[in-house]
């Protein structure tokens, strides 16, 4: 890491009987990997083997734990007792803006765990690292799949300029996500393990579901002659 600010993401979680637990996500700014915090004991639920990805490209024996759960470790502590449903006012510190909703434990959650899978340094989920960058809080299935897809075209036009062959078809994009999806269905029953209420995995369940709507989009509606976007196109 340089001697750069680090890139933070600050949720603060405001129940109603003034509870308030806060998730402080601090990123390299070069990497964009999750700067870890000094942890005295890893859970055992943290091991690669525990309940292991059946896609998951790694041997325990070159590494013990799961990427993702180390990163998800201290916010799935935090929010093991909570219910899914309960409401929450979620506030979102970020170095240029902040973000207020009123909303479910779960979707507040939901928005900082995608940080957390993207930032963990897990291969499969390298294809949404570079979005961590312009995270945008409590984005809806249509700003997701529109930010995913934009930037995914952004870098196929960067490997371009750099020599390499460009995916326009967004054909790796698609296989892409469809090993997400692998993976969080693994990532949900690791979850289940772990957590005394339903909170951490149905807030994984959200990102599951968006996970799968964007493979989708893409290839029923994209392909579309008539899709909207079209009509930005510039004529010459």
């Amino acid at each position: 890491m340089t001697d750069a600010k680090p890139i933070c993401y600050k949720y603060f979680f405001k129940f109603d009987g003034l509870e308030e637990k806060v998730l402080d996500i601090q990123l390299d700014p070069d990497t964009l990997d999750l700067l870890p915090k000094k942890r005295d004991k890893i859970p055992a639920w943290a091991a690669l083997d525990y309940a292991k990805c059946p896609i998951c490209p790694y041997n325990s024996a070159v590494k013990p734990y799961c990427p993702i759960a180390l990163n998800l470790a201290d916010a799935l502590e935090t929010f093991s007792d909570k219910e899914s449903y309960k409401m929450v006012d979620v506030r979102v510190v970020t170095d240029e803006r902040e973000y207020f909703k009123r909303t479910t434990v779960q979707a507040g959650l939901s928005s900082a765990i995608g940080i957390y899978m993207a930032t963990s340094g897990c291969s499969i989920m390298s294809v949404l690292k570079p979005m961590v960058r312009h995270h945008l809080p409590f984005s809806s299935i249509d700003e997701t799949m529109f930010r995913t897809v934009s930037n995914y075209l952004v870098g196929q036009y960067v490997l371009k300029h750099k020599g390499g062959p460009p995916d326009w078809e967004l054909t790796k994009l698609i296989n892409a996500y469809k090993k997400i999806e692998l993976l969080n269905k693994a990532i949900v029953a690791r979850f289940r393990k772990t957590s005394l209420k339903d909170a951490n995995y149905n807030a994984l369940i959200i990102l599951d579901i968006f996970a799968k709507f964007v493979p989708m989009t893409i290839e029923r509606t994209l392909s579309k002659k008539d899709i909207r976007l079209s009509e930005w196109a510039i004529d010459e």
